[in-house]
């Protein structure tokens, strides 16, 4: 257990930036806390903190290092309090999820989650590029759309489309679109990703799927943005249905082409494969399973 030891006092030290203040609130002398550094960082084979006279900060190994300690700390922590799948869940939880997705959808159910489960940390990263969840030390990803064969490993959480959409002002100046072809002659905004720009939207009609190149004035690689745009009324924007709940229900956007949408842009809870998740993990992706399986939209 002395190594356990070792790397509580690492992680508060990380967290309080001081050794000295890590000393008095664990009652220990500040020498004893300077050598189980030392003995760590030996250990590991690597500086794990730079130290001045003023501060204390972590290196980049140290940083690294500090996401891996907190989750064997909490793994630990949680196996001894729940030896036969009981007691409270505890330790941290990182997630990631895309801008719109995670602040108007995930961003409240983790709120609503954490209340009931108050031992749990949360920690959540918000980017519409793909991150990668084994080398950025993520526990949990959601995801929209086709996913890519990968060592991760997926739950169906609920199904969805994505919809063509603008503000009725722009409907009002522009008109309506009656195919996707007429989208040649609107102000089509696209989501920008690295290499992959979204510029052509997947259409359906008669059993036959096909391809609409759109272009406009505007292009963003945040999604959150391109929506905020739409509902100002400077373009029309492709979005999931998910994203834009609220805005439909409130009369800031409005859909059209509906009638032409292709196939189903589901959501998935996404989790590197290999391991089981822990504890914590799995009860929070039932917990969204149970919170979004009635919001099938149509």
């Amino acid at each position: 257990m002395d190594q356990f030891n070792a790397l509580r006092l690492y992680v508060a030290v990380a967290e309080s930036g001081s050794l000295s203040a890590v000393a008095r609130a664990q009652a220990l002398s500040p020498s004893t806390v300077t050598l189980s550094l030392q003995r760590l960082e030996e250990r590991v084979g690597a500086r794990l903190v730079t130290r001045t006279t003023r501060r204390l900060s972590l290196t980049p190994e140290g940083e690294r290092f500090l996401l891996d300690c907190r989750r064997i700390l909490a793994d630990l922590d949680e196996a001894m309090a729940a030896v036969a799948d009981q007691g409270p869940l505890r330790g941290d939880i990182r997630v990631t999820a895309t801008n719109d997705l995670g602040r108007n959808t995930l961003a409240p159910l983790l709120h609503d989650f954490m209340e009931a489960n108050s031992g749990v940390q949360v920690t959540l990263m918000l980017s519409d590029g793909v991150i990668d969840l084994v080398d950025d030390s993520y526990d949990l990803a959601l995801r929209m759309g086709q996913l890519p064969d990968s060592g991760l490993t997926a739950r169906l959480l609920m199904h969805g489309s994505r919809r063509v959409c603008a503000a009725p002002s722009y409907w009002r100046r522009h008109g309506n679109p009656g195919h996707p072809r007429d989208l040649a002659d609107h102000n089509c905004m696209v989501l920008a990703r690295p290499g992959a720009p979204q510029s052509t939207w997947q259409f359906q009609q008669d059993g036959r799927v096909f391809g609409v190149r759109v272009q406009g004035d505007r292009t963003a690689n945040d999604g959150s943005t391109l929506r905020h745009w739409a509902i100002a009324g400077a373009g029309v924007v492709l979005k999931s249905d998910l994203d834009i709940e609220g805005d439909l229900a409130a009369g800031r956007l409005e859909t059209v082409l509906d009638g032409f949408r292709h196939g189903d842009v589901n959501l998935y809870a996404v989790h590197p494969a290999g391991r089981r998740p822990s504890r914590r993990v799995a009860a929070l992706i039932d917990f969204l399973a149970s919170r979004l399986k009635n919001r099938r939209h149509s």
